[in-house]
Formats: C-alpha cells, sequence, structure tokens
C-alpha cells in the first residue's frame, strides 16, 4: 500500500473529479430544493466554510506526515479506534460507490436506455470499474489526467453555448422568503465540499508533497463547479422548474444548438457524466476494499463489493424515494460522520504531540 505511484497533480485532478461530479451532479439538485431561487447565494457564500475545511484538512495532513489516517490511528491510537475508523470509512467509500452507480443507472434509464435491461446497463459500466479499482490508484489517477481536459472543453461549451438562452434577471430577487432557505443551501453546499478529506487515504502513494495554495485552488474549482451550472440552470429554466430536476446541469445540454441546422447535442453530456462517474466509483471502491481487506484475498474482495453494488443497484428504488433518501438521510448523516471524524483525528493528533508515549 506503501508504493509512491503519484504525484500531487494527481490528487489535484482526483479531488476535482470525484468530489466534483458530486457537488456537480448529486448536491446540485438537492441545493436547489432546499434554498430555490437562493440557491446560488448559498453557494457563494459556502466560499467560506469551504477555504476553512480546506486549510482544516490540510492541517491534518501535515501532522500526518506522509501517513493515511487508518496507519497514524495504527501507532497512535488503540485498536478499538482503529477498528471503529476502519469499518466506518469503509462502509462511507462503499456507501457513496453504491449511489453513485444508482444515480448513473436512473439519469441514463431516463435519457438513452429506455430499452435496454438494467442489468445490461449496470454490467457494462461497473466493469469498467472493477478493471480501473483493480489496477490501483495509478491508472484511475491516469485516467482522470486524461478525462479532465475534456471535461471541461465541454463544460466551457455548454455555458457559453447557451448564453443565449439565459436571462440572468430570474436570479431575483433573493431572500423572498426569508433567510432559512439559504442557511439550508450553505449546509448541504458546505456537505459537497467535505469530501476532499478523501486525499487522506492516499498520501501513501505520493511521491511529492501537497501544497496548501493548490488545493485551496481546487477548492475555488468545485465552487466553480457548482455556482456555474446553478446559475445557468435558474437562468434558463427559472427558479421552479430547475427546482423540479434531478439533473439541472445535464438538462441544460438539451437547449444547445450549434447553428441553425445542428441541435440535441446532449449526446455529450454522456461522456461528461460518465467519465466523472467511473473516477468517483473506481476511487471509492478502491479506497473502499484496501480499507477492509487483507493482502490474501483483496481481489476477491473487490469483484464481492462490486457484485454486491451491482444486486442493489437492480432491486428496485424508484427515483423519487432515492432522492428523498440522500436528500434527508444520507447527506446529513455523511456529514455529521465526517465532521465527527475529523474534530476525533484532530484530539489524537493533539494528544500525540502531549505525549508521544500515550495512546487514545
Amino acid at each position: 500500500m506503501d508504493q509512491k505511484v503519484i504525484q500531487a497533480v494527481h490528487i489535484y485532478v482526483l479531488i476535482i473529479m470525484n468530489t466534483g461530479f458530486m457537488v456537480h451532479v448529486l448536491i446540485l439538485p438537492i441545493i436547489l430544493t432546499a434554498s430555490q431561487r437562493d440557491a446560488w447565494i448559498s453557494v457563494i457564500i459556502s466560499i467560506v466554510p469551504c477555504i476553512v475545511w480546506t486549510l482544516f484538512i490540510f492541517y491534518i495532513y501535515k501532522k500526518l506526515d506522509k501517513e493515511d489516517i487508518i496507519s497514524f490511528l495504527k501507532k497512535w491510537s488503540t485498536p478499538f479506534v482503529t477498528y471503529i475508523f476502519t469499518i466506518a470509512f469503509g462502509l462511507y467509500f462503499i456507501i457513496n460507490a453504491f449511489i453513485t452507480v444508482k444515480f448513473t443507472v436512473i439519469w441514463a434509464k431516463a435519457n438513452y436506455t429506455h430499452d435496454i435491461p438494467n442489468i445490461v446497463v449496470v454490467s457494462l459500466f461497473t466493469f469498467i470499474c472493477i478493471f480501473a479499482s483493480y489496477k490501483g490508484i495509478r491508472t484511475i489517477s491516469t485516467l482522470a489526467l486524461l478525462f479532465l481536459p475534456v471535461v471541461t472543453i465541454l463544460g466551457i461549451f455548454v455555458g457559453l453555448g447557451n448564453t443565449s438562452n439565459k436571462n440572468y434577471e430570474l436570479l431575483f430577487p433573493i431572500f423572498e422568503s426569508g433567510y432559512r432557505n439559504t442557511l439550508n443551501g450553505i449546509l448541504y453546499t458546505s456537505a459537497g465540499y467535505l469530501e476532499i478529506i478523501v486525499f487522506l487515504f492516499l498520501t501513501p502513494y505520493l511521491k511529492d508533497k501537497l501544497k496548501a495554495k493548490w488545493l485551496l485552488l481546487v477548492g475555488v474549482i468545485l465552487i466553480m463547479l457548482t455556482l456555474g451550472p446553478l446559475m445557468g440552470a435558474i437562468a434558463e429554466f427559472g427558479s421552479v422548474e430547475a427546482v423540479k430536476m434531478r439533473n439541472p446541469a445535464y438538462e441544460q445540454w438539451k437547449l444547445l444548438r450549434f447553428g441553425y441546422y445542428i441541435t440535441r447535442l446532449d449526446f455529450l453530456s454522456i461522456f461528461q457524466w460518465l467519465s466523472g462517474a467511473m473516477i468517483r466509483i473506481s476511487l471509492c471502491l478502491f479506497i473502499g476494499y484496501k480499507l477492509i481487506s487483507n493482502s490474501k484475498h483483496q481481489k476477491w474482495i473487490l469483484l464481492s463489493l462490486y457484485l454486491l453494488i451491482v444486486i442493489g443497484t437492480l432491486i428496485h428504488w424508484d427515483a423519487t424515494s432515492f432522492f428523498y433518501f440522500i436528500y434527508k438521510y444520507f447527506f446529513p448523516i455523511s456529514s455529521l460522520f465526517i465532521l465527527s471524524a475529523a474534530i476525533i483525528l484532530l484530539f489524537i493528533i493533539f494528544k500525540k504531540g502531549k505525549g508521544k508515549g500515550e495512546t487514545l
């Protein structure tokens, strides 16, 4: 696990692709549901907690001294605390992978796989993810580095291409229903940025050091990945219609046209979505199975986890109930979990500094 195979730039790109998919796809409709027209205000205000959280996680990274969280806990905490952290984070990453697969299948079924059985869609897509996870972090990070420029170009293309369809007057008035909706939106927006903690599990593979200024730049990019399509959705469809959409960032592709004769360019969104989903699923399962497996049976545990996710995805769960689950339960609980874990980790770091012979 301690083989140094990636550079700092790979970590930055992995965060953008992994967390970027979450804030661009999973969080976006939730922020709109929570804040409605004021959702874009929530994102702007969330810049402050995003910066604070980034600096906080960077501080922990420096204190871990090139170790991942679990290796650090094995040295400076009790076996019980280490076990709880290992299982909890393992489940966290596995559930994240499942939610990404399920959301992707729901989106695919609604847009371009109407007549294809779900088992075919899930099996083909997860097969690619299995390969990436099995090959390891170097393969996943290299793919992310190749995908990111194309995804970025497509994002700029749809944003600028829809300029004529945008009416920014629809962003106003703000605070029409008071401040509560905005505060709710801030909580959900900030929940998305909490996930940058993922890089603390990748430090054993890192050849060089991460720098705070580049992590802050990554945070700004994540803010833009949320703010751009969010404002675009409200400006193009209006707040009432945008709130009803489950995939507002990708509905904007359906408005895009190139000249007079070329329309329906939304097929380009397929690459955007699947590349982000693939990186996220592969990375989450890679970290998840590394946490819960031993060196002898890693391959079979990885295959078992993917099989479990495929079976779970094929179980009927309608889109409305699934969205309600991640809105009401998953994001609030996962946010509380990450915050609690970070605070406990910080406490152990302080204990380490006071007395290196002690363990918690």
